[in-house]
């Protein structure tokens, strides 16, 4: 009998521990997913190379060539259903490139949406919302392009790269102004990458006028991380 009740004794401890142990490691990877910050968008951000926030591991769910509209129907599985910590939400110029300019207005609205919908879905799950403004076309410098322009410009014709770029500008300041007043940390990628004339900065932009250079993400990660530390970190406390 006192071995019977030695053995179960011996049973009972040993099941206990194992208990204590697995909840322990749940709570471990729990505790790591929500200190990841999720960075969502299109080609853009899905090219930028960002590990870490400070002690903050960072996922990239960037597509290439993807819309706002994209981004959003996706978002759920990409971001709220992982329970991150935070997410940084960037992109919105193929919004434009994959739409007729006559709709111009429509396509805005739309990418505004997207982008208030996303913002409130993270809020509303507990999950920290950050906005970046998006980046400007890159404008040809070469002699003949110039002329080009000009031309087009006395003609009352409306280049691609000013169609595109005009509409980035726009929203870029509707997000400031939304993120202002909902209290939103921003990343100010387009103050970072954008000329005084509206255009992306030369030695920021490829050959097509649109992807961006390595140099260009260099200088965005150096600009980046003390803001987004400032942001999730000093605000918040993430690491802490």
């Amino acid at each position: 009998m006192k071995t019977l009740i030695l053995i179960c004794s011996i049973l009972i401890t040993c099941t206990t521990a194992a208990y204590a142990e697995t909840g322990l490691e749940v709570k471990e990877i729990d505790q790591a997913a929500t200190n990841q910050v999720i960075m969502i968008g299109a080609s853009y951000l899905q090219g930028w190379p960002l590990k870490n926030i400070g002690c903050l591991p960072v996922v990239n769910k960037g597509v290439n060539g993807e819309t706002s509209t994209q981004v959003r129907a996706r978002f759920d599985a990409d971001v709220i259903s992982a329970k991150p910590a935070a997410v940084l939400i960037w992109g919105h110029i193929n919004d434009f490139s994959n739409a007729p300019m006559a709709q111009e207005l429509q396509t805005r609205q739309t990418a505004i949406d997207n982008l208030k919908q996303m913002i409130e879905s993270a809020r509303e799950a507990g999950i920290i919302p950050l906005v970046a403004t998006e980046i400007t076309f890159g404008m040809p410098t070469d002699i003949k392009s110039r002329i080009m322009q000009l031309i087009g410009s006395i003609m009352g014709k409306r280049s691609y790269q000013d169609y595109i770029s005009s509409n980035v500008l726009a929203i870029n300041e509707w997000l400031r102004d939304y993120a202002e007043a909902q209290e939103i940390s921003i990343l100010e990628i387009e103050r970072l990458m954008t000329n005084a004339e509206g255009n992306r900065k030369q030695g920021y932009y490829t050959e097509d006028l649109s992807h961006i250079t390595e140099q260009a993400y260099q200088d965005l990660q150096s600009f980046a991380q003390p803001i987004l530390q400032k942001a999730l970190i000093e605000k918040h406390g993430l690491c802490n």
